[in-house]
């Protein structure tokens, strides 16, 4: 499926194929390697690879061996660093211009006519990282003994669910699982590209199964005679809380087997710097047989702040990294000389996303907030221009809206709203009923109370435009707070509906139809602007859903539609459907589209696209296979 378009992107170049004699081709190995498979304490490296490993072209050159991948990581809440560069290696996988899906872990790939069923064949004589096998057995481990498992309630996320029902998986032969669903399900391949993807393949059967009583009856008993308070308790121990690879838990623990590129080998947000070794059973080779990874290992470097991994940058513990350094990449630029930079393009579609509680539990304040002219007269009244110039120079006005680049971009729904005019956003609050203030100038709600609302966010530069931006909205005479609260409780009071407004950055740019939470309720996790709706979406039996009103059920029908089919140019149109709707309905306001940004990389660190696709449902920067990264050595 072609979802999104790039000028720009034709600099990327790594291809992916598949080996078909991989058995006449002479493999090559790490030094590091060769040397254990001469002192006998680790098989061949043709004994190690599959029967068809998977090629990597290299973006610019065949590679060398050796040297560290240096990197910052943010203190202990900085998962995702390590997920975008070494946690990235799903069934499927995006490739490197993030135009289309294809098969990484899996050899091939085949859904049906219908959407409903996809036979996955893995690479037969595949290995986790032990050295054990990898096979059809440990999916359907993950399936049914995870993903079923009553002891973790929590571990179907959304996007494994069509028409209400979990996905079927069924182990057809050793090597080939089929993926089920009630539904057709034509976004599959999609949701399967995205970081959570690794989920179906991230669970080592023969690791984990004597943690649980079904294939180890001692396992309670044994789990409680080392302090745990049973089975599961030990098994959250040892492998991190199930359902999805996002959670700190699943970093804490070396000893688990992966796919990856590279082992971890020590403590996540403990071990400074935290090394991850090359995997010896790494089931890639460039194009000359010689087993990837070239470098040897990577190494995380734990600075207190975003703002720190530039200076550690500057002082040479950077070789290169676009997360965190992107804000201050020119100046790292300038202090460091043997950096030099490459572009991402940016996904998100805004700097500010301002959410509105629609379903707000206050039912006055919910019909103000549910009445239309009173979010245009907000919008009105923001001077985006002085708030671009005080925080995203080069940035433009710009709505709640896919970005210009994609084939998505709706006109009216990223430009209407934005001009800054305190008179006319008067005249809106006046269209809305509201006019009557109190002695301190701030408007009367219909029920005589102030009307005042606090707007949540979480993180300091987002809370410092937030806090201009409410300036505006306090001079037209609604009284508005701004808080910053730590994560944790952030996520928290949106989950319960606990929360009047919300200010976020904007997914949904180039991966509208991937992340449509901003233009349409369908996610009780993410949609804040309509928590209550978006719970009857995904439930409508749920205590907390709320009956949405017939423009957006009619974007949730139109929706189901798109998720079912795998026509891309009939997906196309229906997400285009959906925009138009979002668009007369107004959910959600922004401020500016966010420039392209800079990564840094050292001049002696090789194949690096000069252009990389910026988002977290492309996993950045991995689908540029960064095994294919070496750097020259002196």
């Amino acid at each position: 499926m072609k979802q999104f378009k790039y000028i720009l992107i034709a600099a990327l170049g790594t291809i992916l194929v598949n080996i078909p004699e991989a058995r006449a081709v002479e493999f090559g190995e790490s030094p590091v390697l060769a040397s254990q498979v001469a002192a006998g304490t680790l098989p061949p490296v043709k004994d190690r690879l599959p029967t068809t490993p998977m090629i990597v072209t290299p973006n610019d050159r065949i590679g060398v061996y050796g040297g560290t991948w240096k990197m910052a990581q943010r203190d202990q809440r900085d998962q995702a660093l390590l997920i975008r560069n070494i946690g990235y290696e799903p069934l499927l996988r995006w490739t490197p211009q993030w135009t289309s899906t294809i098969p990484n872990v899996a050899l091939s790939f085949q859904p049906s006519s219908d959407a409903t069923e996809f036979f996955f064949r893995l690479r037969p004589g595949m290995r986790w990282s032990d050295g054990a096998p990898f096979t059809a057995d440990d999916i359907t481990f993950w399936y049914e003994d995870i993903l079923l498992n009553p002891a973790f309630p929590d571990a179907v996320p959304e996007w494994l669910t069509a028409g209400g029902n979990a996905v079927q998986i069924d182990e057809v032969d050793e090597n080939t699982v089929a993926f089920r669903f009630s539904t057709p399900y034509g976004l599959f391949p999609t949701a399967l590209a995205r970081p959570e993807g690794v989920e179906p393949v991230s669970y080592p059967a023969h690791f984990l199964k004597p943690l649980l009583p079904k294939y180890n009856p001692n396992a309670d008993e044994e789990a409680r005679a080392l302090g745990f308070a049973g089975w599961k308790d030990r098994f959250i121990d040892v492998f991190g809380n199930p359902g999805t690879i996002d959670d700190p838990s699943r970093w804490l623990n070396p000893d688990v087997p992966t796919l990856n590129a590279w082992v971890l080998t020590g403590v996540y947000g403990k071990d400074d710097p935290l090394i991850a070794k090359r995997n010896p059973y790494y089931w890639k080779i460039d194009p000359t047989g010689r087993q990837l990874p070239y470098i040897d290992e990577v190494s995380f470097t734990l600075v207190p702040s975003k703002s720190a991994a530039g200076d550690a940058a500057i002082a040479g513990k950077v070789n290169m990294q676009e997360r965190h350094v992107s804000t201050r990449a020119d100046e790292v630029l300038a202090a460091n000389d043997n950096l030099l930079p490459f572009t991402l393009i940016e996904s998100d579609m805004n700097t500010l996303t301002l959410s509105l509680n629609l379903n707000d539990k206050d039912p006055v304040l919910r019909k103000i907030f549910q009445n239309k002219d009173f979010r245009i007269a907000l919008s009105h009244a923001i001077d985006r221009d002085n708030i671009i110039a005080r925080f995203v120079p080069g940035a433009l006005p710009h709505q709640a809206a896919p970005r210009p680049e994609s084939p998505l971009y709706h006109t009216v729904l990223a430009r209407q709203y934005i001009h800054y005019d305190q008179a006319l956003a008067t005249d809106y609050l006046a269209k809305a009923g509201l006019m009557e203030k109190d002695q301190d100038g701030f408007l009367l709600r219909p029920d005589g109370k102030r009307l005042s609302f606090t707007i949540d966010t979480e993180g300091a530069d987002r809370f410092a435009m937030l806090d201009a931006v409410i300036q505006y909205w306090r001079d037209i005479g609604v009284d508005v707070t701004a808080r910053n609260l730590p994560r944790d409780e952030f996520v928290s009071l949106r989950e319960r509906n606990d929360h009047e407004a919300s200010a976020w950055g904007g997914d949904g740019g180039l991966d509208a139809m991937v992340i449509p939470i901003n233009y349409l309720p369908m996610s009780a996790e993410s949609s804040w602007f309509a928590t209550g709706w978006a719970n009857w979406y995904v439930n409508p039996n749920s205590p907390d859903a709320m009956t949405p009103p017939e423009a957006v059920q009619k974007q949730l029908a139109l929706y189901n539609q798109l998720k079912e089919t795998a026509n891309a140019e009939k997906q196309n149109q229906l997400m285009r459907d959906i925009l138009d709707i979002s668009a007369d309905q107004f959910y959600v306001m922004g401020i500016a589209l966010p420039p392209n940004r800079k990564g840094v990389v050292a001049k002696n660190f090789h194949n690096v696209p000069k252009v990389i696709p910026a988002a977290w449902s492309y996993a950045t920067p991995a689908p540029t296979n960064p095994s294919q990264y070496y750097i020259e050595q002196k």
